[in-house]
């Protein structure tokens, strides 16, 4: 939850950078962006500092565009130097041994949903009932280590294993048409294209940390997606609002030069 409030909040802060006359914006966003920045890293949580947090930098500069790609690439460079310390700690060491760990009992789990999956195609075994089909026929000998678990940690298998291959292509629906408006949007100015840019890292930090941890079908992160599909499409609605507002107001002042027969 906490991946997807940071890319907001980064945008808000700039806003208030540019505001000098609102500096409380500028406080505020600031004091919030520090507070949920240590809660992220205090986490170690591995999918949202690996994953989420570098794809969240990398959308917000790529849509951002001019200088602040380099920026962002610069920035990415220095937070992955800034990483390498993590990696001496025992929870990020053990993603670099295969054999054991938290990175072989995660392929062991992808394996078991894959087989979930294979076994029901169309519609899969139903929402939240992946635990009772992982833990009593689907987990292998393996990973007994953790046979509690009520979802594959990957996004793709989540959809796949709960809804089958009709709500991932619901899903896939879904992320298709958003990106599309965020991509079409990004080409306009405005003054909502920085919120745009941080609704659009926000989703990229879920695609990216949904990989290898939960990314929906939780009550917070399932209303955070939504919230966040339903601010792209009424900033969509509010462009061409104006658009057609502007369009008006030049139809009235072409009129009113043009002479009386």
């Amino acid at each position: 939850y906490l991946g997807r409030v940071w890319p907001l909040l980064l945008v808000e802060l700039w806003q208030g950078l540019r505001a000098r006359r609102e500096p409380p914006r500028f406080w505020i966003s600031g004091v919030a962006l520090v507070c949920v920045g240590l809660a992220l890293l205090l986490s170690f949580s591995r999918g949202a500092i690996l994953l989420g947090i570098p794809a969240g930098l990398f959308t917000l500069g790529l849509l951002a565009g001019g200088r602040w790609r380099k920026a962002t690439l610069v920035g990415l460079v220095i937070f992955a130097v800034l990483l390498i310390p993590l990696f001496t700690t025992p929870r990020f060491a053990a993603l670099l041994n295969p054999a054991s760990g938290t990175a072989f009992l995660r392929v062991a789990l992808w394996r078991s949903a894959w087989a979930m999956f294979r076994d029901h195609p169309l519609l899969g075994v139903g929402p939240d009932n992946f635990l009772y089909a992982y833990r009593t026929r689907y987990i292998l000998p393996t990973a007994w280590e953790e046979f509690n678990l009520s979802h594959p940690h990957n996004w793709i298998l989540d959809f796949a294993t709960r809804l089958g291959v009709l709500g991932l292509g619901v899903f896939l629906w879904l992320q298709t048409h958003f990106w599309q408006r965020v991509l079409r949007l990004a080409r306009q100015p405005g003054s909502a294209r920085p919120l745009l840019c941080g609704l659009a890292a926000s989703m990229a930090v879920m695609l990216a940390h949904g990989l290898v941890d939960a990314s929906f079908f939780y009550v917070d992160l399932a209303y955070v997606f939504f919230l966040t599909l339903a601010a792209v499409e009424w900033l969509g609605e509010s462009h061409a609002s104006d658009l057609l507002d502007s369009s008006q107001a030049l139809d009235c002042a072409e009129t009113r030069k043009t002479p009386l027969d």
